[in-house]
């Protein structure tokens, strides 16, 4: 094995993710590797906001100047039907919102695109950490007390996250051995061992004893899709995402409505333009293969002007759909990664929202996402349930070029409001803020993170300058005023070209660390 190259940078929201995708990097492996053995370790370390139970998405760079949009979500069970719910709106947590889990088989395909390690490697520290145990993070403690009456009552979540009956505090050892042996398991046969053996067919049968429609042939017939990206040029830079069923396209639609704005939009203006975009994303977001998604139309130059002229004249406060009994914690996890061969990768995985579905497999010890609480029942719309159909997906990663040379690989935590926390990340780059103060800068968004989050409203940190809160209210937006430093705004990975080097940083408000190598 020769030896990695010499610059490298990589960012992670817990720091011990980020020590194994280090570690991974020293044995020999490129951006990419670095990033899935990170990501893996997340697993296990951050539980509350991904899990092997849960979806993937991301965008790779090779060293051939290729990008590639690696779609890792899970569809629905074929046997689904929104129809016998005889519901108004998808539950939010339950068996109902568990569809295929695509995360292992989309870091398999990562691994074949562009890593350089055996698939194995990228699992030791991982395994490691869950056999032996790690301490309980900030972020995950914070979760458990928040929601304790919601998770205890699953026997899976009880035993591993409430011995005794409370809340693991922050510090104590968090130990999974049952995620341990399915790690290892995975580890040695590959993603098969999950989708065609004995672990999903156990997983699937649990399942289907709580009312699910999934069966072990859903887990069987999933595959990674693999596509060309989405891209725009904003401000010299270009911003590459993944396509629908990613809501990444609205990011891109947000940086044409900012060039269409005076200079130095207020927050009033900029707030609208979000939530024009959002607008957009409910009505038209879904999975290409099953609606039609007029992307070319909502990135057009006449649809883009129109969107702009009414954001202009001030209308459509309320955008978004508000659901009840909002849950306000954690949902996604972002890795990022680049290396001076030309690899680079933006990793976003989750659970959707904080423990996702609420079910945690006490046999294989994996936590179940509740992506499919994303669909929608309405008769006739884009995103409504269907077997076989991947719902509207929030994970977005991103990578930037400049000059067709890789400038950036950004990543965010935020649900529904990763586009804003992009956009208003992508203008503190661009006004000059290095990578750290980019993060650290005060930020607020339209409509919150999840999707029972109440529809129309600002949530802004309590740092956010008070004439940026006037400026939103001023524009008919309500503002909730939060703490500093809040994870209700989202957190984000950033890793930056400096020079021949890169620049790397973790978002304050999570518990990452970043590091660089020159």
């Amino acid at each position: 094995m020769t030896p990695p190259p010499s610059a490298f940078g990589l960012a992670a929201p817990h720091a011990l993710a980020t020590h194994a995708g280090e570690r991974a990097w020293l044995a020999g492996g490129n951006a990419v590797d670095a990033a899935l053995a990170a990501a893996v370790a997340l697993t296990v370390v951050y539980p509350h906001q991904c899990a092997l139970g849960g979806d993937l998405i991301a965008l790779v760079a090779r060293p051939d100047g290729r990008v590639l949009a690696v779609n890792g979500s899970g569809a629905a069970p074929l046997a689904a039907d929104p129809d016998a719910l005889g519901l108004a709106s998808m539950p939010v947590t339950g068996p109902l919102t568990v569809t295929v889990p695509g995360v292992l088989a989309g870091w398999a395909t990562l691994s074949e695109l562009a890593g350089r390690l055996p698939f194995r490697l990228l699992f030791e520290q991982a395994i490691r950490y869950a056999r032996e145990g790690v301490p309980t993070a900030p972020g995950v403690a914070a979760a458990l007390r928040l929601e304790a009456e919601h998770l205890r009552a699953d026997p899976g979540i009880g035993e591993i996250f409430f011995p005794g009956g409370q809340p693991l505090a922050e510090g104590r050892p968090l130990v999974q051995p049952a995620l341990a042996d399915t790690l290892s398991a995975v580890a040695e046969q590959g993603p098969d061992a999950f989708y065609a053996g004995a672990l999903g067919a156990g997983l699937a049968a649990r399942l289907r004893a709580m009312g699910s429609p999934l069966s072990a042939e859903d887990l069987a017939r999933h595959a990674t899709e693999v596509a060309e990206p989405l891209s725009a040029v904003f401000r010299g830079e270009e911003y590459l995402t993944a396509p629908p069923n990613s809501q990444g396209l609205h990011l891109l639609q947000i940086l044409g409505l900012i060039d269409r704005l005076p200079d130095s939009p207020g927050a009033g203006l900029l707030a609208r333009v979000f939530e024009a975009a959002s607008r957009d994303r409910d009505r038209h977001l879904a999975d290409p293969r099953h609606a039609d998604v007029p992307v070319g139309t909502l990135l057009g130059g006449a649809h883009l002007d129109a969107l702009a002229e009414q954001v202009l004249a001030g209308g459509g406060c309320g955008a978004g759909r508000a659901g009840a009994g909002a849950r306000p914690s954690g949902d996604t996890v972002a890795v990022v990664a680049a290396d001076g061969a030309g690899n680079a990768v933006s990793l976003i995985q989750s659970l959707f929202h904080s423990f996702g579905s609420g079910i945690l497999d006490p046999v294989t010890g994996v936590i179940l996402h509740n992506r499919g609480a994303f669909f929608d029942l309405a008769p006739g719309a884009p995103n409504r349930l269907a077997g076989g159909k991947r719902p509207a997906h929030t994970l977005m990663p991103v990578l930037t070029r400049r000059d067709g040379v890789l400038s950036g690989a950004h990543g965010t935590m935020g649900g529904k409001a990763q586009p804003q926390i992009h956009a208003q990340l992508a203008l503190r780059l661009h006004a000059g803020d290095d990578p750290a103060a980019a993060l650290r800068h005060p930020r607020w968004v339209v409509g919150g993170l999840e999707v029972d989050a109440p529809a129309g409203t600002v949530a802004a940190e309590s740092t956010v300058p008070d004439g940026t809160v006037a400026s939103l209210r001023a524009a008919g937006f309500p503002v909730t005023i939060g703490t500093e430093l809040d994870e209700e705004v989202g957190h984000g990975q950033l890793v930056r070209r400096a020079g021949d080097g890169f620049r790397a940083a973790s978002d304050p408000r999570c518990d990452g660390s970043a590091v660089t190598r020159d």
